[in-house]
């Protein structure tokens, strides 16, 4: 017959054993689990804070772009600007591995991630709406962030004009000049008024010194007089105007008579 004291020594030794092998389980589980959330991307402001650079880089990479589009370059800039700034961010970040990627907006009115419109009806649009995600994995964190850069310059006019002698009328007009929707500053403006009323032929005759007040807050006022071809021609005006970013911007519109 073996001892008792011997039985409850081997079942002491078993829980000891098995409460090794549970603590040595959830440590490795605990390990586990911290270095899985490590690696996993996380949005917060942190990220945001150390993405600024390649934030304002991508934004001042858009804004080249829609200045470059809107004076008579090819809408394929905004991408191959895009795609030369990725290769740079993707090719030279050094404490991180940074991955940047973008997608132009393709919905009304943008197209690939461009809108220009200089219509008819006194409001002229030039701009481009990008959306961003940045990547960042690192020694200690793996960032994620995710963005739109919109771009967007636009010109407002509205005219009027009084008849004086003959065919001569005397113009007002005002406009408004918006980045992003907000009140912005004009670079310079020139303007046109069409001969005859009649855009069948276009005779479009520059105004060589229109007087012209800027009233500090994106909003301007200019007068000037135009010699039509009758009286009873409609006085059709065309402004062109560059902000202080180099975005041009025209619009066309029909002045009322008062």
């Amino acid at each position: 017959m073996r001892p008792r004291g011997s039985n409850r020594g081997n079942s002491g030794q078993v829980l000891i054993i098995a409460s090794l092998i549970l603590a040595l389980l959830l440590l490795s589980t605990a390990v586990y689990v911290a270095d899985t959330q490590k690696n996993v991307p996380v949005y917060n402001s942190g990220a945001e804070q150390s993405f600024s650079a390649y934030k304002l880089g991508a934004t001042n990479t858009v804004l080249s772009a829609v200045a470059n589009i809107s004076n008579g370059g090819s809408v394929n800039v905004l991408v191959a600007d895009l795609n030369q700034f990725k290769s740079v961010v993707n090719s030279h970040s050094f404490s991180a591995m940074v991955k940047i990627d973008f997608l132009p907006l393709n919905m009304t009115p943008y197209n690939d991630g461009v809108w220009i419109s200089w219509g008819s009806n006194g409001h002229g649009v030039s701009g481009a709406y990008v959306n961003m995600v940045l990547n960042s994995s690192g020694t200690s964190a793996t960032c994620y962030s995710e963005y739109a850069i919109n771009v967007t310059s636009e010109l407002n006019v509205n005219g009027q004009y009084t008849l004086l002698n003959g065919s001569l009328k005397q113009v007002n007009l005002t406009c408004n000049i918006l980045n992003e929707g907000k009140p912005a500053l004009a670079q310079n403006f020139t303007v046109y008024y069409e001969q005859d009323g009649s855009l069948s032929t276009e005779e479009w005759i520059q105004v060589a010194s229109p007087s012209i007040t800027d009233y500090g807050n994106g909003t301007y006022r200019m007068s000037f007089t135009a010699n039509t071809t009758s009286p009873a021609d409609p006085m059709l005006i065309s402004v062109y105007s560059q902000d202080l970013r180099h975005v041009f911007v025209k619009a066309n519109v029909t002045c009322t008579m008062v």
